[in-house]
């Protein structure tokens, strides 16, 4: 009885787990927010993450803020002859009932003139403008410099 009730009492700390890295304001839903670790003395750094529009209309992510940086703002990497580029958005377009992946290689939250160093397991906050959600405020997870994912 005693390990049935410690296997419950982990599931039950796993499920929080799960959850603690979601935020939700009406309609829109923004999942495991993270960014890596600093090489360096760098000034910029990137937070990648999922965003959902559970609406029936659409909506738009228009800007980003931290304390952490002195600007933030959306990017899309673009390969253009051969060559990599980052593109900024003006606001990101999120389409009725769409999901889209902030990751690696593709659409991303560039942060510009980093006050101190991104650290591997540390937190910070970011808060999401949106058209008709409004303010969402979220937590990052720095991860490991070479990862490639939320969980990695």
């Amino acid at each position: 009885m005693k390990s049935a009730l410690m296997v419950f009492v982990s599931i039950l700390g796993l499920a929080g787990c799960a959850t603690s890295d979601e935020f939700r304001e009406g309609d829109v839903v923004i999942e495991s927010p993270w960014a890596r670790s600093s090489a360096g003395r760098t000034a910029t750094g990137v937070v990648y993450l999922r965003l959902s529009n559970l609406a029936a209309e659409p909506e738009q992510l228009l800007g980003v803020t931290t304390p952490i940086a002195a600007g933030a703002s959306v990017h899309r990497t673009m390969r253009e002859h051969g060559m990599m580029s980052m593109q900024p958005l003006q606001a990101l377009a999120l389409a009725a009932n769409e999901t889209v992946s902030l990751e690696p290689g593709g659409l991303h939250i560039m942060l510009m003139q980093l006050g101190s160093p991104l650290v591997e397991g540390e937190t910070f906050p970011m808060t999401l403008n949106f058209e008709r959600a409004g303010s969402i405020d979220i937590h990052v997870t720095v991860r490991g410099v070479g990862a490639m994912s939320a969980h990695e």
